[in-house]
This record gives C-alpha cells, structure tokens and sequence, in this order.
C-alpha cells in the first residue's frame, strides 16, 4: 500500500498538480483515505457474507460523520486500527440482539451528553484553531441530536422496517461518543506524560 501511495504521489509531483512541500500532508490523507476504504470493504464484505448490510450501513451513517467532525480515538498502526474496527464490528453485530428500546434510549442520550461536552476532540500533536473548533462543535452537535432524534422517533413510533433502525442508530452514536471519550482520556494521559518528561 505504501509503494502505491508514493507512486500516486509522485505522480502528481511530477505532473504538478501538487507542489513537492505538501508531500506529506498528501501522503497522509492519501494514506488515511485508502486505509479507510480497504477497513470499510472488509466490513462490508463481511457484512454481506452474514446478512448484516442494513445492519452495518446504519452503523456507518452514525459513526462516519460524527468522527469525521468530532474526532475520535485513533490507534497507533493500521493494523491496530483495523482489529479494533474489525473485531468491534463482530461485538456490535452480536450485542445488537440484547439492546432493548430503553437500553438504546439511554445510550442515545448519553451519547448525546458526551457529544454535546466533548466534541470536537483533536489529537494533541495536532492543535486546533479555536475558530475551527466551534465550527466543527456546531456541525458535530446538529448531526448527533438529528441521528438521536431519528433513533428516538424509529424506536419509539410504530414503523415497520426490517432491521430495528433506531437501536442501531442509538449504538452508533454510542460507539462514536465512547471513541470521542477514549480519545479525551488518551490525550489527557499523553499530556500528563510529556509534562513529566
């Protein structure tokens, strides 16, 4: 994967649709965005093999946008990345059996409540502009209570779908609020550390 981002990046390089200073700002977002893809196909994949489409498509909705504006916890390596995911989405897909309306409407507020006092959440080597912050806190706050009051009114007025719509969407916002906390938390400790240092 590595050689195929360098190529596509030297490519550009030497074509000049990008100068030779932003190298690496490409080569990341290039990086991160085929990880991303490669980790989705997987899933998705998987899903399918299981009948799990519906299933993993809600999952994604909830999850996708509130970490793309709300930051969340980010492994250290690709392949960390993609175990957590992977096996992540297994636990999900299994605990979805047991979540009841109420379960799902106390995780849909409690998302909301973490959402709303930590959100946006940066990785401490990568500062944000207080600016960029409180645009990143308005989106981050719009599409949280849009996917819990969808979750709400899904679980609680009679509709008849073939998957439980809103429990899902209630666990993904619980997945993406428990990734913003964890990333609270890990930055936090890696403060403390580099303060000791």
């Amino acid at each position: 994967m590595t050689t195929v981002i360098n190529f596509i990046i030297n490519r550009w390089i030497e074509s000049g649709i990008i100068e030779k200073s932003d190298e690496d700002v490409y080569l990341y977002g290039l990086d991160l965005l085929l990880f991303s893809i490669v980790n989705l196909i997987a899933i998705l994949i998987t899903a399918t093999i299981f009948g799990k489409i519906p299933e993993s498509l809600l999952l994604m909705i909830a999850i996708i946008p509130l970490q793309a504006y709300g930051g969340g916890y980010h492994a250290k390596t690709h392949l960390r990345c993609f175990l957590i995911m992977y096996v992540g989405w297994w636990v999900v897909i299994f605990a979805l059996a047991f979540v009841t309306p109420i379960i799902a409407t106390v995780l849909s507020i409690m998302a909301v409540v973490l959402t709303f006092i930590l959100a946006p959440v940066s990785h401490v080597n990568v500062p944000m502009s207080p600016g960029r912050k409180s645009q990143l806190r308005k989106y981050v706050r719009f599409i949280v209570l849009v996917i819990a009051a969808l979750s709400l009114a899904f679980m609680w007025i009679p509709i008849l779908v073939h998957v439980d719509v809103g429990m899902v969407l209630s666990v993904g916002i619980g997945i993406a609020s428990l990734s913003m906390l964890l990333a609270h938390i890990n930055n936090f400790v890696q403060t403390k550390q580099s303060m000791t240092d």
